[in-house]
């Protein structure tokens, strides 16, 4: 069962942070960790906790965030009103969006779409569901005997792409139009924490393992571009165990495009550009800059 720390979505180029502090709040910043506003406490349902493995923002800054505790995905406008969110799932079916632990939205307002990945071992673990909870679609494994063995990060990408990383094989899942694509293996090994598209279809894929990690830009197939940046430790620089990234693509060139990468259990943010120039880190703790950027 995943219980990360920080949980990041980019949207129209603002970073969202979702983190833990006595209670789980979600601040939108820039991309150098300066807060933009002052963000809103995720509230406890039902008496339970809230407990966030994962969060997305759409077109209309609608803020999805799975609640691990209330077992459901919940939606929030940007200064944190709760909207209806999506319904609890019961068992292993079609249809049934249960016990989830990731999801990535996009579209606009009720035309858009969601996937929700649900954790553990089943056969129906991953759906794209529209916002206002109709016409869930359940995808087809790459197994279709064996099932998922436990689903991680999910995003989508362009021309009707849709990534899952699945950490049990160490496998990033592909697929298109609905339709299961192809699967590939991080080039340097690890297991896939966290994996975004660029508009181009080149992929960023992070990491981890005993070194630390990776954080590496792949073409379309899956095939190594380029290493980002390699596991290591607390310094500046090196990656530790990454938890989620999110990038903002719209500066253009590979220069400017700004990958952000959690990691040390949540409390860092660590900021790239895609040709592996390092801008600084800030811990995910908004309103201090990066250093050195």
């Amino acid at each position: 069962m995943l219980r990360f720390a920080t949980s990041l979505a980019a949207r129209q180029g603002t970073l969202w942070i979702a983190r833990w502090d006595g209670e789980w709040r979600v601040v939108p910043c820039d991309f150098d960790g300066r807060q933009l506003a002052p963000g809103f406490v995720i509230p406890p349902e039902s008496g339970a906790r809230a407990e966030v493995t994962s969060i997305a923002v759409d077109e209309d800054r609608r803020v999805w965030v799975v609640d691990h505790a209330a077992g459901r995905v919940r939606a929030f406008t940007a200064f944190g009103r709760e909207l209806a969110g999506l319904p609890r799932g019961a068992d292993d079916r079609a249809g049934s969006l249960a016990d989830p632990v990731a999801l990535d939205v996009c579209g606009v307002e009720d035309a858009a779409r969601l996937v929700v990945a649900s954790g553990g071992a089943r056969r129906h673990a991953l759906h794209v569901v529209r916002a206002d909870a109709r016409a869930a679609v359940a995808l087809r494994p790459r197994d279709a005997e064996q099932g998922f063995p436990g689903l991680g990060r999910v995003a989508f990408g362009p021309g009707g792409l849709l990534f899952a990383c699945e950490p049990a094989s160490g496998l990033v899942l592909v697929w298109r139009d609905g339709q299961f694509h192809f699967a590939f293996r991080p080039p340097q090994g690890g297991t896939p924490r966290a994996v975004r598209a660029l508009a181009d279809g080149r992929i960023v894929v992070a990491t981890a393992d005993e070194s630390g990690g990776a954080l590496e830009l792949l073409d379309p197939a899956g095939r190594l571009l380029r290493t980002i940046a390699r596991g290591g430790g607390a310094c500046a620089g090196e990656l530790q165990e990454p938890e989620d990234l999110a990038l903002d693509a719209s500066g253009g060139s590979d220069r400017r495009v700004r990958v952000v990468v959690a990691d040390l259990s949540g409390v860092r943010l660590s900021v790239w550009n895609l040709e592996g120039d390092c801008y600084g880190a800030f811990e995910a703790e908004p309103g201090r800059a990066a250093e050195g950027s």
